[in-house]
């Protein structure tokens, strides 16, 4: 389909844009290239002035960013404005500390040695409609403050964002360049990542769009990194502070209606404690409000596209099918959904293999750490992780053993610039932010010997 803006609340169509043909994306590239000559050349000091402005330029116009989120994929207005924040956040972040996290490194190997991090040049993005300025921004700001230029590929039904973004750069005074977005189709991804100018490919998507993308990339010698789909557990022993966990878990769980790769989909709680956990998390899950995105009141929205909420409707009437049982998670309207659970999941079963995007929770019971580890690990998706005891020797020991790129300890899953974000298995390849981040699109250049 075309780049549109189709609000999800309403169905309306607000906007359509169509795709730029072949030439047209080719001289965007170029463009990139023109400006990363220039760019790579200016001190760390001297970007950082830039995403300063940003950052300022992102705060001031919060709410106008916000409503579009709103507007575009059906997040509640609530949320949207805090993920404007936290995008200004890591303007700044990266502002004042890029400079200490690409310093060289000197290392002792006989003689004196450097490792360099160096820029490599225009690096292309692709990126989903679920937060649609965090993720962009998240990969954006570090790849131009090591030195790289960017130009992406956004959600075919978040156009206006994409947009904003590019506004806003010009804006805070980039030079013209450093980051375009590109109206691409589908079809146009492969013509992108073949051209010279492009020396790496980033995706954050679904596991079928990743292996796509990193096909392309190895059939053309690019780089990749790729930050995909998660299945993460939120298990809980009977020594936790169920009622914060049941607190903290519907809203991981439910935070932009449940469409988030971190959210906590699956709850693995102790036998001991199954029945009163369930209570405590129905209490806090009856205090969601649905509604209209744009109601400052609304604590549930709605999902983003109706293909999507066609395919969560198909996945919970296929687990029931197959066992699981259902409390609550019946469709409202094109993409609304009331807040749901499933348990009694069979191992075999949709729910059990695949990942849930939307209002939908999945419940399972233990009784050892042995069975929570197997219930932890039994998915191809290995993100994220909250493990939920008093007890730190326990969730080291399970850490330890947990397939996931993060572990959180009575705490939800998130992302912030200054941790590294990413999975491991099916969930995706490299990192994103903090100092391991803002390496990935880097030349390690070693300086031997002295």
């Amino acid at each position: 389909m075309p780049f549109q803006t189709l609000n999800p609340f309403t169905s309306e169509l607000v906007a359509n844009y169509d795709y730029q043909s072949d030439v047209e994306l080719h001289a965007q590239i170029d463009l990139a290239e023109t400006a990363f000559q220039s760019w790579r050349k200016k001190t760390y000091a001297e970007r950082a002035v830039y995403f300063k402005r940003l950052s300022a330029l992102l705060s001031e116009q919060k709410e106008e960013l916000g409503r579009l989120i709103s507007l575009e994929m059906g997040k509640p207005i609530r949320e949207s404005n805090p993920e404007v924040e936290k995008c200004a956040l890591t303007a700044a972040y990266y502002a004042e500390h890029a400079a200490s996290m690409l310093k060289a490194v000197h290392l002792e190997a006989g003689a004196k040695a450097e490792v360099h991090f160096r820029p490599i040049g225009v690096v292309f993005g692709i990126f989903p409609w679920n937060y649609p300025l965090w993720q962009v921004l998240r990969f954006a700001i570090p790849t131009l403050m090591a030195g790289n230029t960017a130009v992406f590929k956004h959600a075919e039904n978040t156009p206006q964002c994409a947009l904003a973004i590019v506004r806003l750069m010009r804006e805070a005074g980039f030079p013209d360049g450093a980051l375009s977005h590109l109206f691409a189709s589908i079809e146009q991804v492969e013509t992108i990542i073949a051209h010279p100018h492009i020396h790496a490919a980033t995706l954050t998507g679904s596991e079928r769009a990743g292996r796509s993308v990193a096909s392309l990339a190895g059939k053309h010698l690019k780089k990749v990194v790729l930050e995909l789909g998660g299945s993460d557990p939120f298990i809980v022993f009977p020594d936790a502070d169920l009622k914060k966990a049941a607190r903290i878990g519907v809203m991981a769980r439910y935070q932009n209606t449940g469409q988030s790769c971190i959210a906590a989909k699956r709850f693995v709680v102790h036998e001991a404690v199954k029945d009163e956990f369930r209570t405590l998390f129905e209490v806090e899950l009856s205090q969601l409000k649905p509604g209209d995105p744009l109601n400052p009141e609304t604590t549930l929205g709605v999902l983003a596209r109706k293909d999507l909420s066609d395919k969560l409707e198909q996945q919970i009437h296929d687990s029931i099918n197959q066992g699981a049982r259902l409390s609550g998670g019946s469709r409202e309207s094109d993409n609304g959904f009331v807040p749901g659970i499933l348990d009694h999941i069979a191992d075999d079963s949709v729910a059990y293999r695949e990942e849930l995007f939307g209002p939908v929770a999945g419940f399972y019971s233990f009784s050892t750490e042995e069975e929570a580890l197997h219930l932890a690990n039994a998915t191809n998706f290995g993100l994220g992780a909250s493990v939920w005891t008093s007890d730190e020797e326990r969730f080291r020991r399970m850490a330890a053993e947990i397939e996931s790129g993060m572990v959180y300890w009575n705490s939800m899953v998130k992302s912030t610039p200054e941790l590294p974000f990413g999975g491991t298995k099916n969930s995706g390849i490299g990192r994103e932010l903090s100092l391991f981040g803002i390496h990935e699109f880097t030349n390690v250049q070693l300086l031997y010997p002295f």
